[in-house]
């Protein structure tokens, strides 16, 4: 068990995430991962009660959230690990988190973001981190909901 799928959507915790995903997976602990958000209380409430009956949630930053995971705390669970963009991913990768395989949600329009799919945006920034998690061996795909069509991520990466 553990890590069974790994979002980018920068919204976190919403009604896509919390319901969708958390069934198609049998997901039973929510983790978002994010240090401004952590530090929020006003935030976290917000998070916490957007989470569906039945699964737990843990807002927290990158420090906690290596802590936990490398200690074994969410071995026996079905967790979903939630992060707003490509640097907290990478972050995660370079503090030794396993990462294999990456599910991309929304990424939204914002002057200086390119698109790269219909929901899926990014700046010069973004871009660079993207094509650096993906040449670390990471499978990306892109899909918005469980039983929506999904993209191969590193592919349009490869073409840009």
């Amino acid at each position: 068990m553990g890590l069974q799928l790994i979002r980018v959507d920068e919204r976190l915790i919403h009604g896509q995430v919390a319901l969708g995903w958390s069934r198609a997976r049998g997901i039973d602990t929510i983790i978002a991962v994010d240090d401004k958000v952590a530090k929020d209380s006003f935030q976290c409430s917000l998070l916490k009660m957007a989470t569906p009956a039945g699964v737990k949630s843990f807002i927290l930053d990158e420090d906690h959230a290596e802590e936990n995971i490398k200690s074994g705390k969410y071995d026996r669970k079905k967790v979903m690990l939630l992060v707003k963009g490509p640097r907290t991913l990478l972050d995660l990768l370079n503090r030794g988190i396993e990462i294999k395989e990456v599910n991309i949600g929304n990424l939204c329009s914002a002057a200086g973001k390119e698109k790269l799919l219909s929901h899926v945006y990014a700046d010069e920034e973004e871009l660079k981190l993207w094509k650096e998690i993906s040449e670390r061996g990471v499978k990306m795909y892109a899909q918005t909901v469980p039983d929506s069509p999904s993209a191969d991520f590193n592919e349009v990466l490869r073409k840009l």
